[in-house]
């Protein structure tokens, strides 16, 4: 008996054995060791976490001793909408000499409230950010809950993230280092200024034709794009950091109000571009029955629990899309104009309004498209109904009388001279931003980011970065005698002969007055950089011709200041140009006075 069972108890201990390496091995597996050679991390395969159906703090939490899941995929951390607070841990380990910074990223913008508790071995840290929290009691000022993390050396900590959210719980969240997340921070704000301004340029496009020519359909589309600008700009985090962080709890609810009041209007578009009530009457009551729909959802919107209202949203936006791509599809079938380009525009939409519902609802995991798809359609499909509506306007202009087309005409220039103005005024702020306004030179802020990068890149490379301050002598008395334009006058061509000098990668500022910075990469020698000093003040000191005709000369005092790869910072460098420069300012003083002393 006993020869029989004991091929059975060995099997029975292997299995425990191997099951207890299994626990070992997913305890190591989830733990991250960082590099500071790598500059991001996903943390989704080193995340555990867990669904409380109550408020815990992490005291309480740790207490009960929760048994938490090991994420694999992202798809784990996909939770759509549900109404428990869910609990993330991760533990991150510095296994390096040198302290590491970095940064804490939640992928998903519209998260309400995310508290970030950072375990250390003698103390914890409790940060917290979210959609729903004010601007100024967030840790960083982001359109995401982003969060700052120091590791020192060898150090291992863990993170306890309490995610509180009424929307859908996607919390993929990833650990970079303050480089790449700004770089990335950068590419995403550039992508996300082009595509709203291309929101709202084409909202007031047609806001601008319904004044013009009193077509309801265009102040129908312009609608359209004020409530999905609104709930966009909200669900995507820059609406809550720049403009109505104070809703708090409620900003999801402007999301839910502004995608159905983007439902409705749409249904009113469809309505009015297609000419249902012309051409398929039938169509036409139904699409009306589902704007009052449209309607009492949008008044539900207010007054429902937020999730609630969140989950109507995703249904009424999808009903609609998919409502009005129907309506579209019999439209071409009866030859109605423009039918075919509605079409193809709405089903651009309706894809990105699927993905956008199916992905808050939990059925398609969590990736660049899905998170992004609603903004792709929504893109491609107002610029298709743009066209659409270009030939409509076109369209409109043969039908109409002469006078009419006259005012269109003018419209478009009116247009064409805002859009105009509006670039220059673009122009103009990016170079008060960043250029002086009477030499063209950086200005101190163009200064600061292009010395910032410059000592980077300089740390980086090993090669030294030196900073020349130039400071005017006798300029004074220029602008007395002469007047200020005259003073203009002859800063503008002092600021050419420094361009002219300096090569082509240098940097060349004014600071403020009469005085100039030259930055200059990479020269390692001193003999070199002598020599440059002494071209400009040869160079400087040559004789000007103001536009009166007459001759001045102004003198130039010149201090410099080499950093070696070392970790001298802007300010440092110009301290010690200058001192330098004053200093030479100083035995000129003394010199002039020994030679006026010798005269006498």
């Amino acid at each position: 008996m006993q020869a029989h069972y004991l091929p059975k108890n060995v099997y029975l201990g292997v299995l425990l054995l191997l099951a207890g390496c299994l626990v070992c091995w997913q305890d190591a597996f989830a733990l991250l060791s960082t590099s500071s050679e790598q500059s991001g991390y996903s943390l989704t395969r080193h995340t555990q976490f867990w669904h409380s159906d109550e408020p815990l703090t992490l005291d309480e939490l740790r207490e009960r001793e929760p048994p938490f899941t090991q994420a694999h995929h992202k798809s784990d951390l996909n939770f759509g909408y549900t109404p428990n607070e869910v609990w993330l841990r991760t533990q991150i380990k510095n296994p390096t000499v040198q302290s590491q910074d970095w940064i804490v990223e939640f992928e998903y913008p519209f998260l309400d409230r995310v508290t970030l508790h950072v375990l250390r071995e003698h103390f914890s840290e409790q940060k917290i950010s979210g959609s729903a929290v004010p601007k100024e009691d967030r840790e960083l000022a982001h359109r995401q809950a982003v969060f700052p993390l120091t590791l020192a050396p060898g150090e291992t900590v863990t993170l306890y993230a309490r995610v509180d959210a009424a929307g859908s719980k996607m919390l993929n969240y990833n650990l970079l280092s303050q480089q790449a997340f700004y770089t990335q921070n950068d590419r995403h704000n550039f992508w996300l200024a082009t595509y709203f301004g291309m929101l709202l340029a084409l909202g007031l496009y047609n806001f601008l034709l319904f004044f013009g020519l009193k077509e309801r359909v265009f102040l129908y589309y312009a609608l359209f794009a004020l409530g999905f600008t609104v709930a966009i700009l909200t669900f995507n985090g820059i609406g809550t950091l720049m403009f109505w962080s104070f809703l708090g709890d409620n900003t999801a609810r402007l999301v839910a109000i502004g995608f159905t009041f983007a439902s409705t209007m749409g249904t009113f578009f469809a309505q009015s571009f297609l000419n249902t009530q012309h051409f398929t009457p039938r169509w036409h009551r139904v699409l009306s029955y589902y704007r009052g729909y449209c309607m009492l959802a949008l008044v539900a919107t207010l007054v429902l629990p937020i999730q609630p209202a969140l989950r109507l949203m995703d249904v009424t936006g999808f009903m609609a899309a998919l409502l009005m791509l129907v309506c579209g599809v019999y439209c071409v079938s009866q030859r109605v104009p423009n039918a075919r380009l509605f079409v193809l525009a709405w089903s651009l939409f309706l894809v990105g309004a699927c993905v956008f519902a199916l992905r808050n609802l939990g059925v398609l995991p969590a990736n660049f498209m899905t998170l992004h798809g609603i903004q792709i359609g929504s893109a491609l499909e107002m610029l298709l109904l743009s066209f659409a509506l270009a030939a409509r306007f076109n369209k409109l202009k043969r039908q109409k009388e002469r006078v009419q087309a006259d005012m269109l005409m003018t419209l478009k220039r009116q247009e064409a001279v805002l859009e105009q103005k509006v670039a220059d005024r673009t122009k103009a702020l990016e170079q008060l931003a960043s250029r002086d306004m009477l030499t063209g030179l950086l200005n101190r802020n163009g200064l600061t980011e292009c010395a910032t990068k410059a000592i980077m890149r300089s740390q980086q490379t090993g090669q030294p970065l030196a900073l020349l301050m130039l400071d005017l002598d006798q300029f004074k008395p220029i602008n007395d005698q002469n007047g200020h334009e005259a003073g203009d006058f002859v800063l503008k061509q002092v600021a050419k002969r420094i361009e002219r000098l300096a090569r082509a990668h240098d940097h060349c500022a004014r600071f403020g007055g009469d005085e100039f910075i030259l930055l200059i990469e990479g020269v390692t020698d001193r003999a070199i950089l002598n020599d440059i000093r002494a071209r400009l003040h040869s160079a400087i000191r040559a004789p000007i011709k103001l536009p009166n005709g007459q001759l001045v000369s102004v003198g130039v005092s010149i201090g410099m200041s080499v950093s070696q790869a070392d970790d001298k910072c802007l300010e440092s460098l110009m301290r010690e140009a200058d001192g330098q420069m004053y200093h030479i300012k100083a035995s000129q003083a003394d010199s002039c006075l020994r030679y006026g002393a010798a005269r006498t």
